[in-house]
């Protein structure tokens, strides 16, 4: 009867899987607007829209498991546009029923110009998402009231990542002050077991808009972009319930005019477990006044407060407060806290590049080990921002010491880091079963690391100089980062492909 079972349910979610249809949209096709393909998916479907502007066409959708994918590249993409106040009330796409239409994944789409009236609470969303789990790479929230308001009462499991987003000119821009403050670029609620930020461009926000706002239990933001720059925003990230929250290798920036004159806050800590993990970000001040770099208003329940390898810096004349609040902050080891940020040796901050250079000696292997977070999550980054566009770059730590900052100083090519890449070899990669790690003469004994993309050391190995059989055995198939640590002290970092 097992047995039975087993082909039954085998037989079943292949049957369904095969059963899933591809549909698309665009100007050439049967189905011209996406509204019109909602009555007809089912859950599981695919929809793929051609690239060009969609006006005013909102959407409802009511099926678990959907997959949308923009086709348009370029200047061409595919842009999901609203002019005006949308009448369902919540925003241009709409996923409202949990157990209905949950675990949506959508990439390379814009969306552009949610608004809903300010009797409808003036909080009108690209995506509104009231159902559980949802993905969004590689899009665009513009001109909306919310890039993405996220969150149901009746849910606290839900799963959200984004990854390589841009987020520009939201928040409220209407004439009620009674709203100012409460839109926002992303807003993600208490129904969100675990966040996932990574890799996102959000900048130029308006009406007093946090770039970055989560009540999230759990909350992971890493290696984002995320700059006020001349918009007139609030805090650049808000942790409104505390939680536990790594805050790792991210670039914020405070603008020049912001409402608020804040950078980072935690509200209270009313989330299960409350730890706040700021680890080797780069932040920056160039709004000339009173700032708060850290604000913290939770006035008890938070029980662990890391900061370590940070940069806090500031545009000369500025009045700055680096933290405040209680309770008084536990470990700030191996910050760097400079008045005049332009003396810190960054590549070019004036167009917003704040790698480090040679002359960037305050914070090239300054730093220290972080250690790991209570769960066991590595606080070492292993990548850093380029472009939201592109994946991230591996962070490789040179001389056995992190640098301080969202930034490792990497030594001009033919030097170090290229040595270390051609004194070791991974082949095959991508592989099935097992792959074979080798060393040059120089290379005598070590530590190998292999660590998921969620940063988990998974699988630890040592060598003495001969090659090492690295075995999938009860590793997924995926992509990790395999480290090594020679009897130099020096690592370096290379990626893996299980299939």
């Amino acid at each position: 009867m097992k047995k039975l079972l087993l082909l039954i349910i085998f037989v079943s979610v292949f049957t369904n899987a095969a059963l899933a249809t591809t549909w698309y949209v665009g100007p050439a096709q049967i189905y011209t607007l996406p509204s019109q393909v909602n009555a007809l998916v089912s859950d599981g479907d695919t929809i793929k829209i051609y690239g060009g502007v969609y006006s005013n066409d909102a959407v409802t959708w009511n099926k678990k498991n959907l997959k949308f994918f923009g086709l348009g590249i370029g200047l061409n993409r595919t842009i999901i546009q609203y002019s005006g106040d949308i009448p369902n009330g919540k925003g241009i796409w709409v996923f409202q029923s949990p157990g209905v239409s949950d675990n949506a994944y959508i990439e390379n789409i814009v969306f552009d110009g949610a608004q809903v009236s300010d009797g409808n609470g003036g909080n009108g969303a690209g995506i509104r998402y009231q159902s559980k789990d949802l993905t969004v790479k590689n899009c665009k929230f513009v001109n909306c009231q919310n890039g993405i308001l996220e969150g149901n009462g009746s849910i606290t499991n839900s799963n959200i990542t984004l990854e390589g987003n841009e987020f520009t000119n939201n928040g409220y821009a209407g004439t009620n002050n009674a709203y100012f403050g409460y839109e926002h670029h992303i807003y993600i609620s208490a129904s969100a077991d675990t966040l996932v930020v990574k890799n996102n461009y959000f900048h130029d926000p308006r009406g007093q808009a946090n770039s970055v706002k989560t009540r999230a239990q759990r909350s992971w933001i890493l290696n984002n972009y995320i700059d006020e720059a001349a918009g007139y925003g609030s805090w650049e990230l808000n942790l409104a319930q505390g939680g536990l929250c790594i805050v790792m290798g991210n670039v914020i920036i405070q603008g020049t005019s912001g409402a608020n004159h804040g950078i980072c806050s935690i509200d209270a800590a009313t989330n299960p477990i409350n730890e706040i993990y700021f680890i080797n970000n780069t932040v920056i001040n160039k709004y000339i006044g009173n700032v708060y770099f850290f604000r913290n208003f939770a006035t008890s329940g938070i029980t662990t407060f890391k900061f370590r390898n940070n940069v806090f810096a500031s545009l000369p004349g500025a009045s700055n407060t680096w933290f405040t609040g209680s309770p008084a902050v536990i470990d700030t080891l191996s910050n760097s806290y400079v008045s005049d940020y332009t003396t810190l040796g960054f590549v070019n901050p004036s167009a917003g590049n704040y790698n480090l250079t040679a002359s960037s000696t305050v914070l090239i292997n300054q730093g220290s080990n972080a250690g790991s977070a209570s769960n066991g999550y590595l606080l070492t980054p292993l990548f850093m921002y380029t472009v939201f566009t592109s994946s991230l770059s591996p962070r490789s730590v040179m001389g056995g010491t992190i640098d301080i900052g969202a930034y490792e100083y990497a030594p001009p090519l033919g030097i170090k880091q290229q040595v270390q890449n051609s004194e070791m070899a991974i082949y095959p990669n991508p592989f099935i079963n097992q792959t074979t790690i080798a060393f040059s003469n120089e290379i005598k004994n070590g530590i190998i690391s292999v660590i998921d993309v969620m940063g988990n050391e998974v699988k630890f190995i040592n060598f003495s100089g001969t090659p090492v059989i690295l075995e999938k055995g009860n590793l997924t198939s995926g992509i990790y980062f395999v480290k090594i640590i020679s009897n130099k002290k020096v690592i370096t970092t290379k990626k893996i492909v299980i299939q």
